[in-house]
């Protein structure tokens, strides 16, 4: 009997021993979980920076290649303008120009028909346009005067 209390309390003991080694285990592991989550927090908070900073970073990079475009592009409208003044004869102004893509509209009017082949045959001399095209040449009046009115059609390839 004596023996069978004994083994009774030494077991109680052992149970006990085991119950808070799991205890003890488990508490260890639970902050162990709440440190992992925490991480994973910093960790989420850390690449939503990171991604924040890329398209910042990539909004940038945006934007510069657009100011070069805009640099690369006024050096050719600069250069398109210059063209079209040293063949631009006396008598002859243009009213309206567009360009896109090297593709140049050009509307206008001259005094003669004289005026607007002088014009295109210097757009043809020069090595920075090609296809000059003379859309139509129009005779009219303009407050009593005598004019002509012309559109052009010219690929420039000055950039």
């Amino acid at each position: 009997m004596v023996l069978g209390a004994l083994l009774l309390i030494l077991s109680g003991i052992g149970f006990w021993y085991f119950w808070t080694q799991l205890n003890s285990r488990i508490e260890t592991l639970q902050r162990e979980k709440a440190a992992a989550e925490a991480r994973i927090r910093e960790q989420d908070n850390m690449l939503k920076e990171v991604k924040t900073v890329e398209e910042e970073r990539k909004k940038v990079a945006d934007k510069i290649g657009v100011i070069e475009q805009l640099k690369k592009n006024q050096g050719s409208l600069v250069r398109l303008l210059d063209e079209l003044s040293k063949a631009l004869p006396q008598g002859v102004n243009l009213k309206s120009l567009s360009e896109k893509y090297g593709q140049v509209d050009i509307d206008g009017t001259a005094f003669t028909n004289n005026d607007i082949v002088h014009f295109v045959d210097n757009l043809k001399a020069s090595p920075f346009f090609t296809d000059v095209f003379l859309q139509e040449s129009v005779q009219g009046v303009q407050e009593g005067i005598e004019i002509y009115t012309y559109k052009l059609q010219v690929t420039f390839k000055g950039a």
